[in-house]
């Protein structure tokens, strides 16, 4: 009964009556499918490194795999990332509204604050005012006499 065999450098298989069957000094036997496995085979070329044989493909799938795995790993890092600059976000905001009302709370008057301070402010306003009014004078005496 004929044997179907598999080709040892692409993997394809061989028809009963074709092919070649190389035998070695040493006794082993190499099934090659055709001439161009043949001559790959006696070039040196390693058959995972050429995408028409069965291990090229192969070792294209796990290439494949692996750079999937890889690009889903830096999303999943991209999106925790995300996360944890969200989740530090929320203690700024509540730094912030803190530091606003820390903020309020200087501007009121203290206890500790003196009159003299209050009177002090409200003769620096009055001075401001007599200012402006002397300012007022000087442009309408100059329009007058233009």
């Amino acid at each position: 009964m004929p044997q179907t065999r598999e080709c040892d450098y692409c993997g394809s298989d061989i028809e009963a009556g074709t092919g070649t069957m190389l035998v070695r000094t040493n006794g082993s036997t190499i099934h090659y499918c055709s001439a161009k496995c043949e001559k790959n085979a006696e070039l040196g070329r390693e058959a995972r490194d050429l995408n028409w044989t069965d291990a090229g493909r192969e070792s294209d799938r796990q290439e494949t795999a692996a750079a999937e795995r890889e690009a889903e790993e830096a999303a999943a890092e991209a999106d925790d990332e995300e996360a944890e600059d969200d989740s530090e976000a929320a203690p700024d905001l509540e730094a912030a509204e803190s530091e606003a009302a820390d903020a309020d709370d200087e501007d009121e008057p203290v206890d500790g604050d003196t009159e003299a301070d209050s009177e002090a402010a409200d003769e620096d306003a009055a001075d401001e005012a007599e200012s402006s009014e002397d300012a007022d004078e000087d442009t309408e005496a100059e329009e007058a006499e233009a």
